[in-house]
């Protein structure tokens, strides 16, 4: 469901004025990390100054810009906590992006650049956003994956990128062992959001993976292939001891934030290393349905289910819910694996109304949502998180989601507290 909502974001930018401010603190950083995630073109300028506030361009004597042509300017900086896209302020333009990072035409050697992080009114969540990062000219799209903050690569993964100023749609290649595996060409093929690409199909062969994307405009290509990082890296090995099964909560993300950002992941706050098998957007049927192909071959022996949020949000009646976890349970223990449930989140009604990407949930939702989390309670193995995660009115914190569906980073760190909680128990009991 994630990867629906760039889309429709894009046509709720009637945003409310931001008011620029007068004080511009500037501060001197490199041109790129010194350790670049990848490639950067060559160095057009020996000195660029840009504010952790406010930026400017400055040519100097000694720059190399021409101040006549046409430079790329990208930004980058960290993500905000519920923002759900950002207002970047260059020049007289006012620009939109949904991801942590922009590419701007640069024409001179005095631009003025702020950026904004806005919620899904376009009100102001935080003015003045640092910059983390920035790179002149560059010459191929900027990963911002974390696998290698991750455990164990996700068994679906999600290809993220800052879009590229020339580009209008992007080759994606998953390599393994240094063979293409799978390729993607967003807006033919898959889908058509410019920065991000979720893989649908498992990845469940043992080898060394690399991704890489690379711009294009008419078919042709306009950027150089990003090349190798541990970001973009990870090794598949048939074996897990520790697994979770469920739909995007597991799977990771929130809002516009994607899996591939460790932090909306809540494996990532678990000490213990969990196999991700969470795909979005599944209901209890598609999990179970899934469970030998995903499950078996990775022999975990111990496996947290985690689903039917996505059940009781669409009319699916908690009866029929449970008869498909009792049947994943059933699964579990005759292979071997023991099952722990989770019992499942509620949802925020009037914030899924304001991110208008789901249907509005059915008047019952509390009564069915109920159903499966008394199922849950009565399981040998359970842990029960929804109390800690609910308001008085019986909805999902607002504090800990922006869209109403998904927690945020701070929701889950709570997940993955209580999980590894449980395991600290399990491994010492008493």
């Amino acid at each position: 469901m994630l990867k629906f909502l760039p889309i429709i974001l894009a046509v709720m930018i009637s945003l409310s004025n931001v008011q620029l401010h007068e004080d511009k603190p500037f501060q001197k950083i490199n041109l790129t990390p010194a350790e670049p995630t990848q490639k950067s073109a060559p160095v057009v300028s020996r000195e660029i100054k840009v504010g952790k506030l406010d930026g400017k361009i400055i040519g100097g004597k000694n720059s190399d810009i021409n101040l006549a042509a046409e430079n790329t300017l990208r930004l980058t900086w960290d993500v905000v906590p519920h923002a759900v896209m950002y207002k970047v302020f260059f020049s007289d333009k006012e620009l939109i992006t949904y991801t942590n990072g922009i590419e701007l035409a640069v024409n001179g050697a005095d631009e003025i650049f702020k950026i904004v992080a806005l919620d899904f009114d376009g009100k102001m969540i935080k003015d003045k956003v640092p910059v983390a990062s920035t790179e002149v000219n560059p010459k191929a799209p900027r990963i911002i994956t974390e696998f290698d903050k991750m455990s164990y690569p996700p068994i679906y993964p999600v290809y993220s990128w800052i879009p590229s100023k020339n580009a209008t749609s992007y080759e994606v290649q998953l390599l393994k062992d240094g063979n293409v595996f799978h390729e993607f060409v967003t807006g033919i093929i898959r889908h058509d959001e410019k920065f991000d690409l979720y893989d649908d199909d498992p990845i469940l062969e043992e080898g060394e993976y690399f991704w890489r994307v690379r711009g294009l405009r008419d078919d042709v290509a306009v950027t150089d292939w990003s090349t190798k990082n541990p970001g973009t890296t990870f090794k598949v090995v048939k074996s897990a001891r520790i697994a979770a099964l469920g739909d995007s909560i597991t799977h990771g993300g929130a809002c516009s934030v994607t899996p591939s950002n460790a932090a909306y992941t809540w494996e990532f706050y678990c000490d213990t290393p969990i196999k991700n098998l969470g795909h979005s957007g599944d209901t209890t049927a598609q999990i179970l349905y899934r469970f030998d192909r995903d499950v078996l071959p990775f022999q975990p022996k111990i496996l947290f289910i985690f689903a039917g949020v996505n059940d009781f949000r669409t009319g699916i009646k908690g009866n029929e819910s449970v008869e498909n976890l009792a049947e994943i349970r059933e699964r579990c223990l005759e292979e071997g694996i023991l099952p722990v449930f989770i019992t499942p989140l509620p949802v925020n009604p009037a914030l899924l109304a304001k991110a208008n990407f789901v249907q509005a949930p059915p008047e019952d939702w509390r009564k069915q949502q109920r159903i499966i989390c008394d199922w849950v309670l009565k399981q040998k193995n359970f842990i029960d998180i929804t109390a800690e995660m609910t308001d008085s009115d019986g909805n999902l914190k607002a504090e800990l989601t922006t869209d109403g569906l998904h927690p945020d980073a701070l929701g889950k760190e709570i997940i993955g507290k209580a999980v590894e909680n449980w395991l600290r128990n399990y491994k010492n009991p008493g």
